[in-house]
């Protein structure tokens, strides 16, 4: 456990609300995403639910955040309705004879009435450029925004740091900030036309940057004749994904000119990644003109852009994309810009996985390469094997490196195994960074087709929408040689085609991956996390849950997945003893795989999605719990001893409840709503008293036995102010509600 300094500070009331839901804030954006340690960085946050912001926490950096402004963008139903509310008030301030009264009504119409300057504002704007107005989508998700200022310190270490918003009802999910290496600036409009496009003072320099609707941003510079210039961006990156837009991210296009507009160079993705890379020799003294638009003229505000201009070291590919753990290794670089072609690495079993490389020149530092660390074995390919007859023998528990050197280059290995053994064939190559869209078939002596595979999804890896290495699980049906053919499905090949190929014994594992990766647990309460398991090898067996290093009061309950399960809801619970604090919290999961105890880190992630349908879990560098100040309410339900409650088609079960208040001036009655149940269950209690009681769920006839869930129990209250009055008009004005999790309740159906 590493206990996390962050630093809040009191803000103003920037109003006092009536209608305040106590929900999670929401990132979507960072504009700028980043700047260079040792400057005051002015960012523009945009979300949801930030209003009542308490602080920030950037990742490994002590930052002290100055709140200058606030701004929600209201939809005219909403903007309407704001205005509505003060006429009411006003109408009943006019007949009110008690001064206390007339003073809570005053404290209503003064927030309405800045709620209503935010709605001037933006109508303001608006006119200022109608045509943007008139392509602007309301999107609820990014309708809050708050600027703040901070420092960063001059030691701040360069790279990806993860910033999250701290409110006064809990901490943000994480969204990418990068302390970078070079001079910063942020586009300045207009610079749409090449006539207008913004003079750059000189390389290397890193432009920040948002596309609105319909926008293209340009940039001129000089360079000479001889210079390889790296425009390198970075969109995707910065918001992985984009639940409302086709196809889930900023497409970002990158095209070069003379000064003239003649297209000199053009990119629209580096290989598989949405971000492009443009590299190019320039070919003659003078001006150019650098552009970069949405591929589809789309555009808003988290259409936010970093490119990173100037002869910097890019790593293209490298060659063996891995090693055997505790082994010397060249590798070999290609690229532009680099420092030597070589590096000499010494991977240790405590890289055993991935590990990012990299080389530096000058004070420039390049893009990073993935390098996978094994305990197995490993060896280069070998030529001519390019057919059935050259296939290369090759040992049981081995990767080989190898290339599909050219298209159509097929890559042949023969292997001896015994009937009934059960054996593995994977393919490490997207994962790694090559394009190579790989495609395995096993064949046998006569040239028969045991099995094939092209794309073997791997969940586990967040942010790949194309899951192209392909992996082999079979059990061989009789003692013999096995043939093992590897090429590119789209029959392309060249040298940036390199790949890992493992032929093994089959290996039970798992990984772990734990949602969200921001939680809010109140002192005395506690907040539940999903924990998915990823299984591979035929692993089936019970995975065991604990926090490393538990920090005080903070222990995990019904940690356990069981066998046979993909996914567990556990209770993160801070006891009283717990400090109030912000802290990054490591779960790991524990098992028996057979011949030996595995060990695994669950990876923090966010669950996103992309494009109205797809999910991914996202990864983040760590999962920090911010342990806030007790809830107003505790509901706690009597679970039994082994965690499951059994049922059958068409029945109903009852679960009992307590509840504890801390004082506050709550209304005695709780709001319950599941969370994403299955088709098969349905709650049929809306309500519970301030004491507690039954709370009865609803079974389908239509349930099966063997089905399994484990579903979120949430909770509704609304809190009134102390000081107000008993009219129920002013109770509803100064009140608020507050969302909270009661439980995770697991139900197995029976016969």
């Amino acid at each position: 456990m590493k206990k996390i300094t962050y630093f809040s500070l009191i803000v103003f009331a920037l109003f006092a609300s009536g209608l305040s839901a106590a929900v999670t804030p929401h990132v979507g954006y960072v504009y700028p995403a980043g700047g260079m340690p040792g400057t005051t960085v002015k960012v523009i946050i945009g979300g949801q639910y930030l209003r009542d912001f308490a602080g920030l926490n950037l990742s490994g950096l002590p930052v002290e955040a100055r709140l200058t402004d606030y701004l929600r963008i209201y939809d005219q139903k909403e903007a309407g309705g704001i205005k509505r509310r003060k006429e009411l008030i006003e109408t009943k301030m006019a007949e009110e004879t008690d001064e206390a009264r007339k003073q809570q009504m005053q404290r209503q119409i003064d927030a309405a009435e800045e709620e209503m300057a935010m709605v001037t504002e933006l109508r303001r704007q608006d006119k200022m450029n109608p045509e943007l107005a008139a392509k602007r989508q309301f999107n609820p998700q990014i309708s809050e925004r708050v600027t703040l200022e901070f420092t960063l310190p001059d030691n701040a270490s360069s790279g990806v740091h993860e910033l999250r918003v701290i409110t006064t009802n809990g901490l943000s999910n994480p969204l990418m900030f990068e302390v970078g290496q070079m001079p910063e600036i942020s586009e300045k409009e207009p610079n749409d036309k090449m006539v207008s496009a913004e003079k750059l003072p000189g390389f290397p320099i890193l432009v920040n940057g948002q596309i609105m609707p319909g926008d293209t941003d340009r940039f001129r510079f000089s360079a000479k004749q001889g210079q390889t210039l790296v425009f390198r961006a970075a969109a995707r990156a910065l918001v992985p994904y984009l639940a409302d837009a086709v196809p889930g991210w900023f497409q970002a296009v990158l095209t070069l000119s003379d000064a003239q507009g003649n297209e000199i160079a053009y990119d629209d993705d580096y290989r598989f990644d949405p971000d492009p890379v443009l590299i190019c020799a320039i070919p003659k003294d003078g001006d150019y003109v650098l552009s970069i638009r949405d591929s589809i003229f789309r555009g808003r505000e988290d259409f936010v852009y970093r490119i990173s201009i100037g002869e910097t070291p890019f790593i293209d590919r490298i060659f063996p994309l891995g090693a055997t753990e505790n082994s010397q290794v060249a590798v070999s670089l290609y690229g532009v810009n680099l420092p030597a072609e070589k590096m000499v690495l010494k991977p240790s079993g405590d890289d055993q996985g991935v590990k990012l490389i990299h080389v530096g020149k000058g004070k420039m530092v390049s893009n990073n390469r993935i390098f996978s660390v094994s305990p197995l074995p490993d060896r280069l390919e070998t030529e001519p094997n390019n057919q059935f007859s050259e296939a290369v023998a090759v040992t049981n528990d081995i990767i080989i490196n190898g290339t599909v050197g050219k298209p159509g280059d097929q890559d042949w290995f023969r292997f001896h195994g015994r009937e009934g053994e059960k054996k593995t064939i994977e393919v490490s190559a997207r994962r790694l960074g090559s394009p190579l869209d790989a495609r395995l078939i096993l064949l046998n002596e006569k040239q028969e087709v045991l099995a094939m595979n092209d794309d073997a999804e791997d969940k586990g890896e967040g942010l790949l929408t194309h899951h192209a290495d392909a992996r082999i699980d079979t059990k061989l049906p009789q003692t013999g040689t096995y043939f093992v053919r590897l090429d590119d499905l789209q029959g392309k090949g060249g040298d940036e085609y390199a790949y890992r190929l493992m032929i093994g014994k089959e290996q039970p594992d798992f990984q772990l991956r734990i949602v969200p990766a921001s939680l809010c647990v109140p002192r005395n309460g506690a907040a539940i996390a999903t924990v998915h398991a990823i299984r591979y090898g035929g692993f089936a067996g019970e995975i065991r849950l604990s926090v490393v290093d538990a920090p005080l009061g903070i222990e995990i309950q019904r940690a356990v997945i069981p066998e046979g399960a993909n996914i567990a809801r556990i209770v993160i619970a801070a006891k009283s003893r717990s400090e109030e604090q912000l802290m990054a919290l490591e779960i790991e999961g524990i098992a028996d795989c057979g011949s030996r105890i595995v060990h695994r880190r669950a990876v923090p992630a966010e669950d996103m999605m992309q494009a109205f349908l797809y999910r991914h879990w996202v990864p983040a560098q760590q999962m920090l719990v911010r342990v806030s100040e007790p809830a107003p309410v505790t509901v706690n339900l009597s679970v039994p001893k082994e965690g499951v409650f059994y049922a059958r088609p068409g029945s109903e079960f009852t679960i009992n409840s307590s509840v504890k208040w801390s004082g506050q001036n709550a209304q005695k009655s709780i709001k319950l709503i599941l969370a994403e149940p299955p088709e098969w269950l349905t709650l049929k209690t809306g309500n519970i008293g301030g004491q507690g009681g039954g709370i009865t769920f609803t079974v389908s006839p239509n349930a099966e036995p063997g089905d399994k869930a484990t579903v979120l129990l949430n909770g509704n209250i609304r809190i009134i102010a102390k000081d107000v009055s008993t009219i129920p008009f002013l109770k509803f004005a100064n009140s608020k509600t507050l969302d909270f999790t009661i439980d995770a309740v697991s139900i197995e159906i029976i016969n």
